[in-house]
């Protein structure tokens, strides 16, 4: 497994890993991915295993903060879980960012358990909570990890 930029021939395969991953609609993707590829400050991290993409990983900074950063994406295809392919992801996302902290929200539905468990497994830990924030019964769950 190697951790690299995103390509533009990456973008199919991303897209059905997020659609997978119940992450958003594989047709989000090209409008969100194209500023990186425009020069902005997003980072696109991709895992490949066997030569394929098989996770993905989108950060952006914050605005007004100082160099605080927002994990906003990480999806790995359901064939290639429980391989680490998460925490590589979210170990080179940080390696490549020049922050002093990330946060990662998420919400605090059964079906999240497992990414609130990654999480934590890398050394995030849960900072807050926002209740009904996505909608009613759905609590926004904010996970920090200081950097520096």
């Amino acid at each position: 497994m190697t951790v690299r930029s995103v390509t533009h021939s990456d973008i199919p395969s991303l897209g059905v890993i997020a659609e997978a991953a119940g992450l958003f609609p594989a047709e989000y993707l090209p409008e969100m991915i194209q500023p990186s590829f425009d020069g902005g400050e997003d980072r696109w991290l991709v895992a490949d295993r066997a030569g394929a993409p098989a996770g993905f990983a989108f950060a952006r900074p914050e605005a007004m903060t100082d160099r605080v950063w927002n994990i906003l994406a990480l999806g790995v295809a359901p064939e290639a879980r429980r391989e680490g392919l998460a925490k590589a992801l979210l170990k080179a996302m940080e390696a490549t960012l020049d922050a002093r902290l990330i946060i990662i929200e998420t919400t605090q539905l059964p079906e999240q358990a497992a990414a609130r468990a990654i999480y934590a497994g890398a050394g995030y830990e849960e900072e807050g909570r926002i209740r009904d924030f996505f909608a009613d019964g759905e609590d926004k769950v904010i996970f920090r990890k200081v950097l520096s």
